[in-house]
């Protein structure tokens, strides 16, 4: 690709008509992208009537290996901004409202009283807060209840070993007698 930037129009329509079999592909996305910007600044891209528009989207498709879609979208990135640097990947989550150590908490609550239903938990986390002024309910204390139904499943991932429950009977079910 290297002074591929330089072509004039005529040559580039030129390149495209011999080239129809051939497929090129740029190494690196870094080296793809500066390359495109080259040739959309040399060209004047924004400056260009609608038909060397699509010649150049043709040529930049075929030199880089890109769909006409990518292309299209690489090129409004940088008629927007002037520049085209690769976007990095953001992945989508969740804003997390509880922490650990909240999950922890809700463990011990829930615990604490022989496993009540998810209300009565609700309300004594409500009161612990509200009543007692303990600062570690502070988040907890507005929580609804199919979180405190979840605090089992939440707690096991965060820390197994809080939420066993052992009995002598569960014990030595298990076990042969003899």
């Amino acid at each position: 690709m290297r002074e591929a930037e330089k072509l004039s129009l005529e040559q580039i329509e030129a390149f495209l008509n011999a080239s129809q079999a051939i497929r090129f592909q740029g190494e690196t996305q870094k080296q793809i992208y500066h390359w495109i910007e080259q040739v959309l600044c040399r060209q004047q891209y924004s400056k260009q009537s609608r038909a060397a528009r699509g010649l150049l989207r043709r040529y930049l498709a075929k030199m880089t290996g890109r769909s006409r879609a990518q292309v299209t979208c690489l090129i409004a990135r940088y008629l927007e901004s002037g520049a085209l640097q690769p976007v990095a990947y953001r992945r989508h989550r969740f804003a997390q409202r509880y922490t650990r150590a909240d999950i922890e908490w809700l463990a011990t609550v829930d615990e604490a009283p022989e496993n009540l239903s998810g209300p009565a938990t609700r309300r004594i986390i409500e009161r612990e807060y509200q009543l007692y002024g303990k600062r570690e309910y502070q988040r907890l204390a507005a929580i609804s209840v199919s979180h405190v139904r979840d605090a089992p499943a939440l707690a096991s991932r965060c820390t197994r070993a809080s939420r066993s429950h052992w009995s002598r009977s569960t014990l030595r079910s298990g076990f042969a007698h003899g």
